[in-house]
């Protein structure tokens, strides 16, 4: 893919998903899935699997919520939410602190960061993401690091209104449809980041990169 038409320099804020989008850890969070929901059987593993892929960017408590009412027609406790959740911690945090970068996220971020107010705007919890975030040595890029339990769209109006940013002027970089809604919601420009594995794509006016280096 050839480089997009998009003019960096004329926003006033960037906000990036994580997962996906600055680091290739995709995967990390897909085998964690599957391995919460092993002892349920291949058939519950495999519609996890599919759901968690087409639905990037979520919140993992709202999904496993989701996949114990519809796949093991049960209401999961709170206490037992939790539980899951934090096993789901475990499995993943040492492995995307030690994932790749995206091609060309690490450039971008150096060139950007003193002249562009940036931010991460995650489903990932806070806590958690702070802490890879700080363990990456990524922290001097971002102006705030944001996660759950806000909404993306909460924490875009948040930062658009305390900052004075104009709404024009702001962009969320995704990699998932939901990132795209979110930044619907919230009335902000959005470009994706197309994985290879994407399913369904993105609408076809959304300008899309393979990686940083394609705005570079």
């Amino acid at each position: 893919m050839s480089k997009i038409d998009i003019q960096i320099d004329s926003f006033q804020a960037i906000l990036f998903d994580f997962d996906g989008v600055l680091c290739e850890c995709t995967d990390v969070k897909t085998e964690a899935f599957a391995k919460l929901f092993e002892s349920f059987g291949e058939e519950v593993v495999k519609k996890v699997v599919d759901h968690h892929v087409k639905h990037g960017g979520i919140s993992r408590y709202k999904k496993i919520k989701f996949y114990y009412k519809e796949y093991l027609n049960e209401r999961i406790s709170d206490e037992k939410l939790n539980e899951l959740a934090q096993r789901f911690s475990e499995l993943v945090v040492n492995k995307v602190i030690a994932s790749d970068w995206v091609k060309g996220a690490k450039e971008f971020l150096e060139k950007y960061y003193k002249n562009i107010d940036l931010y991460v705007v995650s489903g990932t919890p806070q806590k958690e993401l702070k802490l890879i975030i700080e363990k990456r040595n990524m922290r001097r890029y971002f102006k705030g690091v944001f996660g759950t339990p806000e909404t993306k769209p909460e924490i875009a109006k948040r930062l658009i209104s305390n900052n004075n940013y104009n709404r024009d002027k702001v962009l969320y970089i995704g990699d998932s449809l939901s990132d795209y809604y979110d930044s619907q919601k919230a009335g902000i420009k959005f470009l994706g980041r197309l994985l290879e594995k994407m399913t369904p794509k993105f609408p076809e006016t959304v300008k899309i990169i393979r990686d940083f280096n394609d705005v570079l």
